[in-house]
């Protein structure tokens, strides 16, 4: 009876500590969801809008959220990630500002077939944790086009950025500040669209 005892005690110390060497380090998700405080509007027209899928830098073309710390250098956190690519959350963000502006008869998105005015072109050229100098900040730059849909021609095309410094030293505090970048980036693009069209 005692040896059974023993057995089984050592038995389940044994899974005890076979379930603490193989846990696993589960990286935290996070969003980028943040919509800008103020969207400018304008009367509506009737004018369809196309909002191309958004393109992106191929190293920022990943759920592990970017960094450095030193210049010309990029790394990225192993346990703080996006919940998704950061141009599948930037898509709905600009689609939803666009119609916000309530300038527009339609905003519409792919794979729509139908007959549209211009389309708004979206490259996201950075988005990084930067820790190389001072303070750090989050550094955000989109670069937008708006492309005549009956010519094919791009009629404007503007860069945008955003240094927006981090609330806390850490992954979160960066996540805190993309969130802001994104939103006045938003915001800049929407009166960019609204100039133009």
């Amino acid at each position: 009876m005692i040896k059974s005892l023993q057995l089984f005690i050592v038995s389940i110390l044994f899974v005890m500590l076979s379930a603490c060497a193989a846990k696993v380090d589960i990286p935290n998700k996070y969003l980028l969801n943040r919509m800008p405080d103020v969207v400018p509007v304008k009367r509506k027209r009737a004018v369809i809008l196309m909002v191309a899928p958004p393109e992106i830098r191929q190293i920022y073309n990943t759920t592990q959220m970017a960094y450095t710390m030193k210049p010309f250098e990029i790394a990225y956190y192993s346990l703080n990630q996006w919940a998704n690519v950061p141009q599948e959350m930037f898509m709905p963000l600009v689609v939803q500002t666009m119609q916000d502006t309530h300038h527009f008869k339609a905003i519409v998105t792919p794979p729509y077939n139908g007959r549209y005015d211009y389309l708004l072109a979206t490259h996201i050229l950075e988005l990084v944790q930067d820790y190389s100098c001072g303070a750090p900040v989050v550094r955000m730059t989109v670069r937008a086009q708006i492309i005549k849909a009956s010519s094919g021609s791009v009629v404007a095309t503007r860069q945008f950025s955003a240094i927006v410094p981090l609330p806390q030293r850490t992954p979160y505090g960066g996540v805190f500040a993309a969130n802001k970048a994104t939103a006045h980036i938003l915001e800049r693009i929407a009166v960019f669209t609204l100039r133009t069209v």
